[in-house]
């Protein structure tokens, strides 16, 4: 947990650095988020109090293993927010957990897909070699990223004029 306490906070703030358990982000539960394992949780925050307002900026890593979405090699994957602003009005003099603020600012910047580089080439549609690494061993022809064998039905309609 990711905590501070407002009544000892000073006039300059306080600095929060460290590392929490990545399993705070509950990765599990999201369905569709292809996360193999992942590290801890990087944080450099500095906590201020404003009247009796709480504000947290700073920021906070984590790294992810996972895989290309294109060509389905493993990669990792830095995902974070290099400049959170947590702004918490008319906080008791306790602990405050700042825990799911974080959570939610690093699950905001994850991506739908994974993508290894912009110029990934991903599969064959036919024998399924990586393109980035080796040539189609089956010899069928691409005609743009995801083209369809040439023997496909839909292949009649490319000789229609219009």
């Amino acid at each position: 947990m990711i905590r501070v306490n407002t009544a000892r906070i000073a006039p300059e703030g306080e600095r929060l650095e460290g590392e929490e358990d990545s399993s705070i982000l509950e990765l599990e539960s999201l369905p569709g988020v292809p996360v193999f394992s992942r590290g801890p949780i990087r944080y450099d925050l500095n906590a201020s109090m404003v009247g009796r307002d709480l504000l947290v900026t700073g920021s906070a890593f984590v790294e992810f293993e996972t895989e290309c979405v294109t060509c389905l090699a493993r990669m990792k994957v830095r995902i974070g927010d290099p400049a959170i602003c947590i702004h918490m009005e008319k906080v008791p003099e306790e602990e405050v957990d700042l825990t799911p603020e974080i959570r939610e600012d690093i699950l905001l910047a994850v991506p739908a897909r994974f993508k290894c580089s912009e110029e990934c080439r991903g599969l064959c549609p036919g024998c399924g070699a990586n393109l980035n690494r080796e040539k189609c061993r089956c010899g069928a022809k691409r005609k743009k990223r995801g083209a369809l064998p040439e023997n496909d039905a839909w292949s009649a309609l490319d000789g229609l004029k219009f």
